[in-house]
């Protein structure tokens, strides 16, 4: 049983919806009518950073939700509305028309049950995470009224619109629940709808018309494609210690990869507590409080996406002729069935529409025809270890106010809140730490055996990432998460460092002995990023191998790539054929020549500048790790390796594809990459430096936008279609070029010295998603044509100078 940490004091308190103009500094005050009254403060920094300050939790979330629901009031509103199962209700059955994207969602999140499962739980969750929840509704609840009373505006995907309501602290914690199973659980979303043991459209929800029973219209359901890659959490993270920095002082380097929009966006924040807290850097939109990146007074840590499973789908027996028996431990279980209802807005008034869902002890019964069918012999379930995991909250607070790096790594001990993460810190000592203690499901000896040598789980966890076990046996069910002290870890005085990789290269030169298979891959080829950050981690220092904030901020801004390192290969590749050669294999001696030539136009880059960088990209897409080098992976030398390509006809083949998807573009093979990359403010098209994963970049980009969740997300348009599969090519590139939706987003670099934080940053896409603020663009624009990061004002004289505005918001109390 883990022990809470003892919380921070707290009034009874009740809020009270009050407003002061949010653009000037001047303070306003409702009459105060005998009650006493507390104040929260909002001061807004250069570029909107919300600085918070309070005198307890509860005023700390408080005010954390009001600035929040000022820079992004319909993300908020649109997440509570979907984890509480109620789009249909409030905008119809259809996102586009005929799509029944609303009803789908809503039954999905019927069937998952976050909020229910929230509500059951809130009242055993720790005082801490109440007072934050319930902090955080009322701040978010206390500027709708302000709204209402038109001190405040909403933004403009949900002006006016009637699902734009009040909250509960028990939304809250379910937001912040529904995050934390993006990746598992919600991805199989359709396959729980779509589960019923019958044959044909028995799956599809009814419509309870004149007591009579009739099937919902749904011709657009699709299989799940789990072999297509996600557009997930990504980041990069170094923490550098004492012998690996000039001053013998930590360095942090945080560059999460994160969508630009939606509620996984991040909002940077400053969150003060008299005494008792002072932490600044970002959060996920909807964190009540607590930073999830940032630092405090003595340590600064990071994260980046753990590549483990937090999941594990169980195939079970079924019995003969029976689909709804089940075998476990040889005795028969009867499968379990509820009827869960959605209600649509149509045309005709409200409807309501009713399905029966499946499940057993284990987990909720799914179905896709392809992957995971319900027949007479197998059904199958997933088991999710963070579906029921509500130490996040409680887990970041912890860290937040951790003073050395004792109690920092204590906090994993006591909770188990990272969720997905991979966490990574250095201390103002020079000390470093990495931990992968993400929620990872305690398989036995037994079930790990099954799962490296079954041919088809093995497949399928190789392809996909998802463990399939059997279900019959109670050897092979999860039954706990593996302990912090079990976890892969690793303190170091040099640095430790991560980019979406396993655990296992965290330091080149003191790889972490192999653990779980759900950790991730061990000993296996390096993505290009993470051989890259290891490269960096020399070839950035400077002469003397050790490292100032100012070269770590250089180097996370740096736009090289693992991929100039091929560049010498393709040039010897276009030398290598002759002219006849060349009109011989490709039937295209035009576009040979004009590829040629631009390749040796690229500077190695993607900067605005680099000229043939989106063809380069184009091609790093069509190459096979395993057939084009000619030095192939070996595991004792995982960072130079495979090198060198192999220059033949194949290869020369490939890169003329490439060029083939450029032309389709309309963009010349030689254009400037600032003319193909590109960030939509509203109207503004800005041109963004920085590159992409599949080149070994770092600071990367990529115009995937499926972790936006919104109803309002921008729809991606077709990209052109590499003419070997007919499909859209991965790289997003169309006709307008490349636009951003995902990639670099809240960078920090933080360093210490005897004064203490020395701390730098930056977000990508700024800090408001409404058109209408100053704080809309201004940081891409600086970044596009800067590319440096901003001082973050942590102490209380440097906030001064940067000082933009202040509001004080009251909270009456009993």
């Amino acid at each position: 049983m883990k022990v809470r940490r003892l919380m921070l004091p707290l009034g009874v308190i009740l809020p009270i919806a009050l407003q002061v103009n949010a653009q000037g500094s001047e303070l306003h005050h409702f009459e105060n009518k005998g009650e006493k009254l507390e104040s929260v403060t909002i001061k807004r920094s250069q570029y909107g950073m919300a600085h918070i300050e309070a005198n307890d939790l509860f005023g700390l979330a408080y005010g954390n939700a009001y600035a929040q629901a000022q820079d992004h009031s319909c993300i908020l509103a649109d997440g509570y509305l979907r984890v509480q199962a109620q789009r249909a209700q409030y905008l119809g059955a259809h996102s586009q028309s005929g799509d029944n994207r609303h009803v789908l969602s809503d039954f999905g999140y019927r069937i998952l049950d976050i909020r229910g499962r929230t509500e059951r739980a809130y009242s055993s969750l720790s005082s801490n995470t109440k007072q934050l929840a319930e902090g955080f509704a009322a701040g978010y609840n206390a500027f709708l009224s302000a709204v209402d009373a038109g001190d405040e505006v909403l933004g403009q995907e949900c002006k006016g619109a009637d699902w734009v309501k009040p909250i509960e602290a028990v939304d809250v914690v379910a937001g912040i629940l529904n995050l934390g199973v993006q990746s598992s659980s919600v991805r199989m979303l359709p396959a729980y709808v779509k589960a019923h043991p019958l044959e044909a459209d028995e799956w599809r929800p009814k419509l309870a018309l004149q007591k009579k029973l009739t099937a919902w219209h749904i011709d657009n359901y699709e299989s799940l494609d789990l072999q297509s890659p996600l557009q997930t959490q990504g980041s990069n993270g170094w923490a550098l210690g004492k012998n690996k920095t000039e001053n013998g002082k930590g360095i942090v380097l945080a560059n999460p990869h994160f969508p630009f929009n939606g509620n996984f966006r991040f909002w940077a924040n400053h969150a003060k507590i008299k005494d008792e807290l002072n932490v600044m850097g970002a959060s996920i939109i909807g964190f009540p409080g607590p930073v999830n990146i940032g630092f405090n007074q003595n340590l600064a840590w990071t994260h980046t996406y753990s590549s483990a499973s937090h999941a594990v789908v169980y195939r079970l027996s079924l019995k003969p002729g029976d689909r709804l028996s089940y075998q476990l431990d040889g005795q028969w279980h009867s499968i379990k069935q509820r009827d869960v209802e959605v209600k649509v807005k149509t045309d005709a008034g409200m409807q309501t529409l009713s399905k029966t869902i499946f499940y057993t002890d284990i987990g909720v019964i799914m179905e896709d025809e392809r992957r995971f069918p319900w027949d007479d012999q197998f059904v199958y379930v997933i088991k999710d270890a963070n579906l029921d995991s509500f130490d996040s909250v409680d887990h970041w607070l912890a860290m937040n106010q951790a003073s050395n790096m004792a109690e920092f790594k204590e906090t994993f001990s006591t909770f188990d809140g990272m969720m997905f993460n991979n966490t990574l810190v250095a201390d103002n000592k020079g000390d470093t730490f990495y931990v992968d203690d993400s929620n990872v499901p305690l398989l036995s000896e037994q079930a790990i055996r099954f799962l490296k040598t079954d041919p088809k789980s093995a497949h399928i966890f190789a392809s996909t990432g998802i463990a399939l076990l059997p279900g019959n046996n109670s050897e092979f069910i999860f039954q706990d998460e593996i302990e912090f002290a079990d976890a892969p870890q690793l303190q170091r005085s040099d640095y430790v460092q991560n980019s979406n990789d396993s655990y296992w290269l965290t330091n080149a030169l003191h790889p972490i002995a192999e653990n779980s298979p759900l950790y991730g891959e061990f000993a296996t080829v390096q993505s290009l990023r993470t051989r890259h950050s290891i490269n960096m981690l020399s070839a950035r220092s400077g002469l003397d191998n050790k490292f100032s904030v100012a070269e770590v901020e250089r180097a996370l801004l740096d736009n090289s790539t693992f991929a100039e390192r091929f560049k010498r290969d393709l040039v010897t590749l276009c030398t290598t054929f002759s002219a006849q050669d060349l009109v011989r294999i490709s039937r295209k001696e035009s576009v040979v020549e004009e590829v040629c030539h631009a390749v040796t136009q690229w500077d190695g880059q993607f900067n605005r500048h680099s000229k043939a960088a989106h063809l380069i990209n184009e091609f790093m897409f069509l190459l096979d790790f395993e057939r084009d080098f000619n030095v192939k992976f070996d595991a004792e030398y995982p960072v130079t390796t495979p090198r060198g390509l192999a220059v033949n006809a194949e290869l020369l083949k490939r890169l003329i594809t490439a060029a083939d998807i450029v032309k389709q573009s309309g963009y010349p093979l030689n254009a400037k990459w600032g003319e193909v990359q590109y960030l939509q403010k509203a109207d503004h098209r800005i041109s963004w430096p920085g590159a992409t994963h599949n080149v070994g970049g770092f600071n990367i980009y990529a115009p995937g936008n499926n972790m936006d969740m919104t109803t309002f997300a921008k729809a991606v348009k077709p990209a052109v279609l590499n003419p070997l599969t007919g499909k859209e090519t991965w790289s997003g590139l169309n006709k307008d070029g490349v636009e951003v939706h995902f990639g670099s987003s809240w960078m920090m670099v933080v360093g210490f010295d005897n004064d203490g934080p020395q701390a730098r940053g930056l977000l990508s896409f700024s800090q408001s998603t409404s058109a209408s603020s100053s704080h809309f663009a201004d940081q891409s624009h600086f970044y596009s044509e800067q590319q440096k990061l901003v001082d973050l004002p942590y102490t209380p004289e440097a906030l001064a100078k940067q000082l933009k505005s202040e509001i004080k918001l009251k909270i009456k109390k009993d």
